[in-house]
């Protein structure tokens, strides 16, 4: 997987039509506020999910526009392409010249993985940051994946909004069971997916975790379902399965009703991660937290490679400079063979890559530097 060339129209503050990438190393420099993790968030949103950073759609076309435009040139499974992003009233996307309906069709076809500093606060965080994690790495593997994740969450909003109906209109209670049915059953197969991601997950994230730690430590990543205590695979998906997915909800419903939401289910579901066999999130130094997200996030790029035969776009957003120089260290020697675009304001902390180029982003205006200064102004 390789990004050749992005052109920009209206996207936030980025003023060149074109940026021509590196094929190996991307270094993005300059102050807070110049459009550096803009540019990457442009490269992300070709994965068909939404930004990384949370913004809304509108949020990312230009003051006083009306719409924006990216497109991509890349090669991805031996051959060249292109993919047309359109943002705001006038939704064209296209992949290949071929009209898409909505940018999710782009999963599967365009791989990138994203490291920013929110995400080194994943182990201290609430559970949703980790679900939301799963569910970004399992649909580019699996795009089916997001098909079932928004069919479920449309079922959840449903029976959300009957549950708070129910102490009014108590007569509605037997329809319940009929979104129950339905929920079970995405329910069961998404715990299924994100099982079998996070065992293939944790043996990547685990090797990766135990070399930047010498050897003296070892991390465990670990699902933890509010309705199954054993373990699912893609393939777990049975009767007997579902049947226990609507019993939990059948059990909770009283309580449910009290609450007007769903208590148990994928959307409470978590990842434990543990070192050394103690949870990180009560036990682990800052440092051991780091390490964790790190290896997280090189595993997902080598499970993505290994699953189907392509390196991911490696997105790191600000993140040198949050980490000590052994981890820096480790990210660099570890990106080989792969496309990778780094932003930073300090460039001295890159200047032990040997091969690549060097960008200043200035105001939005992105120039290629002969060489990099020690340090940004």
């Amino acid at each position: 997987m390789r990004v050749d060339e992005l052109s920009i129209q209206n996207f936030r503050n980025l003023a060149d039509p074109v940026f021509r990438a590196d094929p190996r190393i991307n270094i993005i420099f300059g102050n807070n506020a110049q459009g550096k993790t803009n540019l990457m968030e442009a490269l992300w949103l070709f994965t068909g999910n939404r930004s990384f950073r949370g913004a809304r759609e509108a949020e990312m076309i230009a003051f006083g526009k009306q719409s924006a435009r990216l497109q991509v040139n890349f090669e991805c499974n031996g051959r060249d392409q292109t993919a047309q992003l359109m943002l705001g009233e006038r939704k064209k996307n296209h992949l290949n010249q071929v009209p898409v309906k909505t940018v999710s069709e782009f999963a599967g076809r365009y791989y990138a993985v994203v490291f920013s500093p929110s995400d080194l606060s994943f182990v201290k965080d609430g559970p949703e940051k980790r679900r939301r994690f799963l569910d970004i790495a399992i649909a580019q593997i699996k795009p089916v994946y997001q098909k079932y994740l928004n069919q479920y969450n449309r079922v959840l909003i449903q029976r959300n909004a009957l549950l708070k109906d129910l102490y009014n209109h108590p007569s509605l209670e037997a329809t319940v069971d009929l979104w129950d049915e339905q929920l079970a059953k995405l329910g069961t197969i998404l715990t299924g997916f994100r099982m079998d991601y996070l065992k293939k997950l944790n043996g990547f994230a685990g090797r990766i975790y135990e070399g930047i730690a010498g050897g003296a430590e070892q991390a465990e990543f670990l699902y933890r379902s509010t309705v199954f205590e054993e373990e699912l695979n893609a393939g777990g998906y049975t009767d007997e399965a579902v049947g226990r997915y609507a019993g939990m909800l059948a059990t909770q419903r009283e309580e449910d009703k009290k609450l007007g939401s769903t208590s148990v289910g994928v959307h409470r579901d978590d990842i434990e991660v543990k070192i050394n066999g103690f949870p990180a999130r009560q036990y682990g130094s800052q440092g051991q937290q780091r390490s964790c997200v790190l290896a997280l996030k090189l595993g997902e790029s080598e499970l993505l490679r290994h699953v189907t035969g392509e390196s991911p776009v490696m997105l790191l957003d600000d993140v040198m400079s949050e980490l000590d120089p052994s981890r820096q260290d480790y990210i660099l020697n570890h990106l080989e063979n792969q496309q990778v675009f780094l932003t930073c304001c300090d460039v001295s902390n890159t200047l032990r890559l040997k091969s690549g180029s060097i960008y200043r982003v200035e105001d939005g205006r992105i120039s290629a530097e002969d060489s990099p200064p020690r340090y940004c102004d």
